[in-house]
């Protein structure tokens, strides 16, 4: 039921989430807005926060509502996830992923400080 004197309010969610998101998008990919070509410590870690956040929130939602589908929406979402951020962190989202990779050494570049922050 379409209610017009809501309107207004439901604009400015739009925007305010629009804004946010623009926000958390310059976090991120911050290199892409400075001269600096590295992506810095505290924009991974804000990649696999983001990447583990909607991870276990579509897991929930499947879980709550029995969906039959719950496969194909996780794995949707999960892919989503790593084409998004798999660039600026790597795309573990998983504590055990950021473990078994410290653990093997096959990333010379996580080291035991950076995988304490992805977990």
């Amino acid at each position: 039921h379409f209610n017009p004197k809501w309107s207004p309010l439901y604009v400015l969610c739009q925007f305010v989430g629009g804004a946010l998101a623009a926000g958390v998008f310059r976090l991120v990919r911050s290199s892409n807005f400075t001269d600096l070509k590295e992506t810095t410590e505290g924009a991974m870690i804000l990649s696999e926060f983001l990447g583990t956040y909607m991870l276990v929130l579509t897991v929930g939602l499947n879980v709550l509502s029995n969906s039959p589908a719950g496969a194909f929406s996780i794995a949707a979402s999960l892919m989503c996830m790593i084409y998004a951020l798999g660039s600026v962190s790597g795309a573990h989202f998983n504590p055990a992923v950021s473990l078994a990779v410290l653990l093997s050494g096959r990333a010379p570049d996580m080291t035991l400080k950076r995988a304490a922050g992805y977990v």
